[in-house]
């Protein structure tokens, strides 16, 4: 693969999506094809049939590639998801051995990485990603880097994210299957955050949901960092099954009545009806538009309450005030982002990555994947430090040579 070429692939659980991007010399990073495929194999964010999950795959980086008029690439940045992955803060402070010359950097990874080890993963758990939340010199406010500043003791607080070690392995072996090298890895949240958060946001304050089919990823950003993370076990899915159950229908005629006259709350519905067919498909009968409403916003405001709740359990005290960003294909919903947005008090949006070819939220995580691994592959360069530390399932991976700490990317973001 030309080093400047990076793919992501997100396997979700209604879409697989591949982005391809690059960096031109002297150029921003941006992506230059896209696939998009129905998924197979993966259920609510979990590989439940790697020949399947690897074909999809497979199938979706073609598309990307023959998009882009490149040859296939086969090493790629992958999402990980599933509600078995958690978020604990990790925290630590050493001594700065010569205060008046200032922070190192290698002092900066050393107080970061004692506060990882701070977490200890309990069985058969692994950490995914370590992320720098924030920093302290001689208990002052907080900051985003003390690389530099002169102090006598740095703090430091991480985000540990951690999976359950063998549905990772999981994603890694599907991705494997498909005869990807897997250069990297990140949370779908996360990933998405890197393609539809602006840095004005991070840096002020925001919330990140990506509603997926099964999945749901939370996201808190602040100074710059990501501040909490959760992946909650509901999505689009969940209220296409609502109405196919209530409502006695089959499944795609459920999805199909959900994109195309559903709306997130009864209240924003018309007084118009639906026509839908009877249980045996031999005569049909009338709803109205806000009964359909109903049953959606049922489902829609549990996802807002369980995201509100993750948001008070990580013990997040701002205000939010760049508001609201809803992504994933799940956003699509119509007046979700209105509706959302009052419900949690906040301005909202509906995030898109900028570039034109990649601008839709079901390709959100693929395009974040690919733009982190184009943007980190300076440091890597730079910092030639190949890995995190080490797992519990480490022997049993994929190779990831060229995987920087989560630390090291965070300071050339």
């Amino acid at each position: 693969m030309a080093e400047n070429l990076v793919l992501g692939l997100d396997a979700g659980s209604t879409h697989v999506a591949a982005a391809l991007a690059e960096a031109p010399e002297g150029g921003e990073p941006r992506v230059i094809g896209v696939g998009l495929v129905p998924s197979a194999g993966v259920y609510r964010g979990l590989i439940s049939d790697l020949s399947a999950a690897a074909r999809a795959m497979r199938k979706a980086a073609e598309a990307a590639c023959a998009m882009a008029g490149r040859p296939q690439v086969n090493r790629a940045v992958i999402s990980i998801s599933g509600a078995h992955l958690r978020s604990e803060v990790g925290a630590a402070a050493v001594a700065v051995p010569r205060p008046a010359a200032g922070v190192t950097p290698e002092l900066v990874r050393r107080v970061l990485d004692a506060a990882a080890e701070a977490v200890e993963p309990s069985a058969g758990r692994e950490r995914v990603h370590v992320i720098p939340r924030s920093y302290q010199l001689d208990g002052s406010v907080p900051l985003r880097d003390p690389t530099g500043l002169c102090g006598r003791t740095l703090a430091a607080e991480v985000q540990v994210v951690t999976g359950d070690a063998l549905h990772v392995q999981n994603h890694l072996r599907a991705a494997s299957q498909a005869g990807f090298e897997v250069a990297d890895y990140l949370v779908a949240v996360r990933a998405a955050g890197e393609a539809v958060l602006t840095p004005e946001e991070r840096e002020e304050g925001v919330l990140l949901l990506d509603i997926g089919g099964g999945t749901t990823g939370v996201a808190v950003y602040e100074l710059g960092h990501l501040f909490h993370l959760a992946v909650l076990p509901v999505g689009g899915d969940h209220i296409t099954h609502d109405l196919a159950t209530v409502l006695r229908i089959p499944v795609e005629t459920a999805e199909r009545l959900k994109r195309e006259r559903g709306w997130a709350a009864p209240r924003l519905a018309g007084d118009g009806t639906v026509t839908l067919p009877t249980p045996s498909g031999l005569n049909t009968y009338e709803v109205s538009e806000k009964y359909v409403a109903e049953i959606i916003g049922s489902r829609v405001e549990e996802i807002l309450q369980m995201a509100a709740a993750a948001v008070k359990r990580s013990g997040y005290a701002g205000l939010f005030p760049a508001g609201l960003v809803l992504t994933g294909g799940g956003s699509r919903l119509r007046g979700l982002a209105g509706y959302a947005g009052d419900c949690l008090s906040l301005k909202s949006r509906i995030g898109t990555p900028a570039d034109s070819l990649a601008a839709e939220p079901e390709l959100a995580a693929a395009a974040g994947l690919a733009l982190w691994g184009v943007r980190a592959a300076p440091a890597a360069a730079e910092g030639g430090e190949p890995s995190e530390p080490a797992t519990d399932a480490a022997e049993a991976r994929p190779a990831r040579a060229g995987r920087l700490r989560d630390w090291l990317k965070a300071l050339f973001h």
